[in-house]
């Protein structure tokens, strides 16, 4: 009889289960089983090597994204207050322009004072 976990074969199930025990038994088959094994653990380890150096360009790639960002963050605000610096300059140049235009003629400004409403 056939156990449960194993498939029956025949009605010659003893000399099938001698055939199969020969052949594994045979150096040949032995060999090429152990060299497939061996085979197999070093496509693993391969593959396992392969899946950390993939997490580990990720994670680069990702540090060297955030790096940009901040990068192009700190131009942007450099650029931004240069511009207003710029700017600045510019107004207070035209107003002295300007205010030298109207009071080239010899004429001082006048600053006018207005009395104070609040002391009496």
């Amino acid at each position: 009889m056939a156990s449960s976990n194993q498939p029956s074969y025949g009605k010659r199930e003893e000399e099938y289960r001698s055939i199969a025990r020969r052949v594994m038994s045979e150096r040949d088959v032995k060999d090429a089983l152990e060299a497939l094994q061996d085979r197999f653990q070093r496509l693993q380890f391969m593959f396992e090597d392969c899946v950390e150096v993939h997490k580990q360009r990720m994670e680069k790639r990702r540090l060297r994204k955030e790096e940009l960002k901040k990068e192009r963050k700190v131009n942007l605000v450099t650029i931004v207050s240069l511009l207003v610096l710029i700017t600045s300059f510019l107004v207070r140049f035209a107003r002295v322009v300007v205010i030298g235009k109207y009071s080239s003629g010899g004429e001082q400004d006048q600053i006018q004072t207005y009395p104070n409403s609040l002391s009496n």
